[in-house]
């Protein structure tokens, strides 16, 4: 079962605001109206109920484009952020379906206004973007460049290849197909019934069924030897010759489907291993008593485990951050700098070596 946090009710409150208030109110320009009339056509199709849990859905994405760039947007989160996330993100073509756009982030510009980017892409809406396998290899090399050379980037440019990772990793989170691919089908039909072959390639497929033909080579009267003929003749001369059976292929093309219904829909998060001895053994007493608290009272949601504690990164209110140790908040920002949306603080982790080490 997922647990959700007091933040993630938070944000699907949000989400579900902002998606009715579109709906209800939107302004007088045609796009605004356009939408509206699109999300009503979704309410109609699939009804509240469903719209509100493949809202809860969007929690993830949303969280984590806020993630990025909350310590520069202008806007607030509840107000004006996640409005402008629906507008930005959320496809609502298919009535059946809303779903994020494949490939997309958000980021806060140098004039404060909130633009939607993503790899390769412009600093506007885009209708459903692909992303393809050449993009994905492409972002690799940029990536492995960096690393060679990190001197020949500049903050801005860093800046960019940062933002571009953070998009690609936003689609692909959302939808387990990154790209198209396309799936090579063949049958074959014989006098015991029909076997089915896929492959991700013509080569793959005609392997599988070359092999069957091969098994069965001596209904034919075709005297060679079929291991000694490439896959594609064996299958012609087979069903060629064959009085009986009869084979055919067929390319299907898959395409990405971000879906986030929630029969599908697993939370997932990126956390690193730290040991316990970052902390002052006054710290390590604090985390247990806090554990120990109603979810309410704490200055921040932790989750005791077996031999340590879950701990967020994202940054605190400053009525919330006045109450956490100087050691706990260095590793808090350990991680948030790192990427990470959780530490994992275990007595058997792993020492950081720019981190102070407390015997206890």
């Amino acid at each position: 079962m997922t647990h959700y946090t007091l933040s993630h009710l938070d944000a699907a409150a949000c989400l579900w605001e902002a998606v009715l208030d579109l709906r209800d109110h939107p302004a007088a320009e045609p796009d605004d109206l356009a939408r509206a009339l699109a999300i009503r056509k979704s309410f109609k199709a699939i009804g509240t109920c469903t719209m509100r849990v493949i809202v809860v859905g969007w929690i993830d994405a949303v969280d984590a484009a806020w993630y990025r760039i909350q310590n520069t947007c202008p806007f607030c989160f509840d107000w004006s952020f996640v409005k402008q996330w629906v507008i930005d993100t959320i496809d609502w073509s298919d009535p059946d379906n809303p779903a994020i756009h494949m490939g997309l982030g958000l980021s806060s510009n140098r004039n404060g206004a909130i633009a939607v980017t993503g790899a390769g892409s412009q600093s506007h809406l885009l209708a459903r973007p692909q992303l393809t396998r050449n993009d994905h290899v492409a972002l690799l090399a940029r990536i492995r460049a960096a690393l060679d050379t990190p001197d020949s980037l500049d903050a801005a440019a860093r800046a960019t290849l940062i933002e571009v990772i953070g998009a690609s990793e936003s689609g692909l989170r959302v939808c387990a197909l990154p790209w198209p691919i396309d799936v090579h089908l063949g049958i074959i039909e014989h006098r015991h019934g029909v076997n089915f072959y896929a492959g991700l390639s013509r080569d793959a497929l005609f392997a599988e069924m070359a092999n069957y033909a091969r098994e069965c080579w001596q209904e034919i009267g075709d005297r060679r030897d079929p291991h000694t003929l490439p896959d594609d003749e064996v299958i012609t001369a087979y069903f060629d010759d064959h009085p009986s059976e009869s084979h055919s292929t067929e390319i299907l093309r898959l395409e990405p489907v971000p879906s986030v219904r929630p029969a599908r829909s697993i939370e997932s998060g990126a956390y690193c291993v730290l040991s316990t001895a970052h902390l002052t053994v006054q710290t390590a007493g604090l985390l247990d008593k806090w554990a120990c608290w109603p979810p309410s009272d704490r200055p921040i949601d932790i989750a005791a485990s077996v031999y340590g504690w879950f701990v967020p990164t994202r940054p605190l209110p400053g009525d919330r951050q006045v109450q956490i140790p100087a050691d706990l908040s260095r590793l808090i920002v350990f991680g948030r700098d790192r990427g990470f949306q959780f530490l994992l603080l275990d007595c058997d982790g792993d020492r950081a070596a720019d981190l102070p080490v407390h015997d206890w």
